[in-house]
């Protein structure tokens, strides 16, 4: 006879989770298995990798891989397979099986034939300013005829616009001539398109004349607002803006002060490539389609009102610096991000920001029933005090006013005024359900009001991540910019307390990275361009004398710590000795000058390593996504708020990577899947079968047996046990005997992890005796003589009777007698 061998849970059957952030399934987009097939680096074949999702059940799902219709590999627990025989004709589907059915099966997807994809775009034409003449960096510039300029692809993001399951592109055009606030000049106009995958473009819009190029202006906002599967665009437009379909937006406003505009055709800009009239906006976009939804006046305009064609009078510099519109720096220096502001239950928000080296606005809108709404503005005139103004359903404002707490720094701007950073992040941080925005040295809460400032003021790096993992919650790594005391420093995310600070004084600390580098050194190492030594972010002590590129973060070559992206190079940290090796150089161009960013980095397909996407200066996009076999699967990274939210804000200003929201070598502890796997029933002289189900290690050796009197057989096992066997692809151990005696086997393997290093696992086997029947627990009889059903964990059913229970294991009490029962 053959049984059937019944896992009991030790833990309520909880399940190890990789999502250490417990991201809720409201956040997860839906997403379909993004397969990619990228050639292999030498030699032929195609490395084969798709999503683990957040929502897939990790102890149970695995997959099959098929090649032109035939299954090449089964039950495979990785999320991703070299296939030595596959070519550059080859299509892949991966079947995805749960507890060994399959569910799903993917469409089939094309082998890249190469280690990237190239994505064929719509260049804009070529074109020519008005005339002009500007002073830049203190060189004289004419054009009497006007200056030329052409396109190339600039900040991307993603989003589903079909709801699919796949990412669509949305690629914005820079003119050659776009411009830094700072610096006079006309420049081009600015234009956002929007490609499938496969390179079929949707649609491009047109921000038109009234609407300057440069890092600093055009911050786009792509997500899922009104929850119906399909990603919209947001983005600041003006007149002359037209949408996907041609339309000026003004159309799609409601405001009859908008939509009787006539201004339209209208060159605003001024003789020196400035805007300082005119109506300023904010603009949804239908993200199938391009189409604009709905249009608003943008809050606020350029004299810190709302609504009407503000004429740029208000000085937006202090301390005797004149920087009207005229000048239009500070007052034109805009950030963007996503937000879920009510939690994960409603909808997300769209937040803008205008100013932050010394006024601040922060600005939230809500998408539904097709019309944008103001959700709130929290407004940050001085250093200490500020104003929330919310909004109701009509759009009625109520404006409360507050008084700052100290800077936890101990000086410095008490508010926002003055302490925002060229870029920003979002989190939940205090734990409340609600996202928070991180503004660098200051962060505000998810109803507008202040959270803390740290005091620091402007800098142009933030780095939001778990750095110091044993310690609660998020941190943050800024580096400063305004020639302080201190360079850098690294402050609670929550409250603001500072944990670490340092660097030279009266520097301007223009770059800084923190990240998970080092396998030897728990939680981030961080370090920035004014301190040459690499720091532990949990102890501030220094790790290295040296340290890495100052750019990007990312996971590439499939162990637990992140590399290091700067341009196209991606380099490897030396755990353990400092200095860094080269893993790959990505051939094609990268955008914004000096800061070497990527258009993209983000998890958009296959596993959960991140894809980057440069461009070839003209019409084309090379996506580049590893193929470097790892053991370790995860969820996308982009079912990981924290990152997802990530995403969305790259492409603000100063472009910054996205992090995550916990910390991984925590997350992918090797052994046992679930607890199920540690401990198991069988019956004694009846033949059995169990799989034992592992992760995270790439060997697996039988060490040692126990009996239950206490006899130890190393090496081989007894012959009453077969020797385990491992099944490397499936990650699962099968282990089949006849037990003799009653009671618990004690089994124990070496396993090795992927770092190769060996821990010792251990697995019980329970047995029991099925003519044993009714049999006396104690020698007391129970107060209450009824008939009790409990599962093998000591669980109360509550069915009391045998029909409609689950097959399993059972014990029924009754008085001081219990009875095991198999219900099969």
């Amino acid at each position: 006879m053959t049984s059937r061998l019944y896992t009991m849970a030790l833990l309520a059957f909880a399940t190890l989770t990789a999502n250490a952030q417990k991201t809720p399934e409201s956040q997860m987009e839906k997403l379909d298995r993004g397969v990619v097939a990228v050639k292999v680096s030498s030699g032929s074949g195609n490395f084969v990798s798709w999503r683990l999702l957040g929502t897939d059940a990790e102890a149970t799902t695995t997959f099959d891989l098929m090649r032109n219709q035939t299954v090449i590999a089964r039950n495979i627990y990785a999320t991703n397979y070299t296939d030595k025989q596959g070519s550059n004709s080859s299509t892949y589907r991966v079947v995805t099986k749960v507890n060994g059915e399959p569910v799903d099966t993917s469409l089939a997807v094309k082998a890249w034939g190469a280690a990237y994809k190239t994505i064929q775009l719509s260049q804009p034409a070529a074109g020519k300013t008005k005339a002009y003449s500007a002073t830049i960096d203190k060189v004289e510039y004419n054009y009497p005829d006007g200056q030329d300029y052409t396109y190339s692809p600039n900040d991307m993001s993603v989003g589903d616009v079909d709801g699919d399951g796949e990412y669509e592109l949305f690629v914005k055009w820079d003119p050659s001539n776009s411009k830094d606030n700072s610096q006079d000049g006309v420049t081009g106009n600015v234009f956002i398109d929007c490609y499938k995958q496969d390179g079929t473009m949707l649609w491009r819009i047109d921000l038109g004349k009234n609407i300057r190029a440069g890092a600093h202006y055009t911050q786009f906002q792509v997500y899922d607002y009104d929850g119906d599967g399909k990603a919209e665009l947001m983005c600041k437009t003006g007149p002359g803006s037209k949408d996907g379909n041609g339309d000026y937006v003004s159309e799609a406003a409601t405001d009859n002060d908008i939509k009787s505009v006539t201004n339209n055709g209208s060159d605003l800009v001024t003789s020196r490539g400035r805007i300082t009239s005119g109506q300023e906006w904010l603009t949804v976009f239908n993200g199938m389609t391009g189409k604009a939804i709905h249009t608003i006046f943008y809050n606020p305009n350029r004299n810190m009102l709302y609504g009407g064609a503000a004429n740029g009078s208000v000085n937006w510099g202090t301390n005797g610096k004149n920087d009207t519109g005229s000048y239009g720096n500070r007052g034109e220096r805009y950030l963007a991000t996503t937000a879920y502001l009510g939690g994960p239950d409603q909808n997300p928000s769209a937040v803008f920001c205008r100013g932050y080296y010394t006024y601040a606005f922060i600005w939230a809108v809500d998408f539904y029933d097709q019309q944008l709404h103001q959700r709130w503005l929290s407004s940050h005139k001085t250093d200490s005090g500020y104003e929330v103004t919310t909004f109701d359903a009509t759009g009625k404002g109520s404006t409360s006013s507050y008084s700052a707490k100290s800077a936890t720094s101990g000086s410095g701007s008490k508010t926002m005024f003055g302490n925002g950073n060229h870029n920003l992040s979002t989190a939940d941080v205090d734990g409340d359900g609600c996202d928070e925005i991180l503004w660098g040295s200051a962060a505000l809460d998810h109803n507008g009001k202040l959270l803390y400032a740290t005091g620091f003021g402007h800098g142009d790096a933030i780095h939001l991540a778990d750095h110091c993992p044993d310690r609660p919650g998020l941190e943050l790594f800024q580096v400063h910019e305004e020639k302080g005391t201190y360079a850098w420093d690294l402050h609670d995310a929550a409250t603001g307390a500072i944990i670490h600070k340092g660097g030279p004084e009266g520097v301007d600390n223009g770059r800084g990275l923190a990240g998970q580098f080092d396998a030897t050194v728990r939680g981030s190492l961080f370090w920035s361009s004014s301190d040459g030594s690499a720091r532990s972010a949990v102890t501030g002590d220094v790790v290295s004398e040296s340290h890495g590129t100052t750019n990007f973060r990312i996971f590439w070559d499939g162990d637990l710590q992140e590399e290091l992206l700067d341009g196209n190079k991606v380099d490897k940290w030396k755990s353990g000795t400092g200095g860094t090796s080269r893993l790959a150089t990505l051939s094609g161009s990268t955008c914004n000058s000096t800061k070497n960013t990527p258009n993209l980095q983000a998890d958009i397909l296959g596993d959960w390593r991140e894809e980057v996407i440069l461009h070839n200066g003209s019409d084309k996009l090379y996506i580049y996504s590893s193929n470097i076999e790892t053991g370790y699967r995860l969820p996308t990274l982009m079912h990981d708020h924290v990152y997802r939210m990530g995403i969305t804000w790259q492409n603000s200003a100063y472009n910054q990577p996205p992090h995550l929201g916990y910390y991984l070598p925590d997350a992918m502890t090797p052994g046992f899947r679930t607890q199920e796997d540690t401990l198991a029933n069988a019956f004694m002289n009846e033949q059995f079968e169990f799989t034992c189900h592992l992760r995270f290690i790439k060997k697996c050796v039988f060490k040692s047996i126990t009996d239950p009197q206490g006899n130890e057989t190393k090496y081989f096992p007894p012959t009453e046990f077969d020797y385990p066997i491992f099944d490397d692809v499936s990650k699962t151990v099968l282990i089949s005997g006849t037990p003799t005696m009653e009671g618990d086997y004690t089994m124990s393997f070496t396993i090795t992890d992927f770092n190769n290093n060996e821990s010792v696992i251990m697995l019980t086997i329970h047995v029991n005796n099925r003519s044993t029947g009714i049999e006396e627990i104690n020698s007391e009889m129970m107060a209450n003589s009824k008939q009790t059903i409990y599962d093998a964990a000591g669980r109360m059913m509550p069915q009391q009777t045998l029909k409609n229970l689950p097959k399993g294991l059972y014990i029924i009490k009754n008085g001081n007698k219990s009875k095991k029962v198999m219900v099969e």
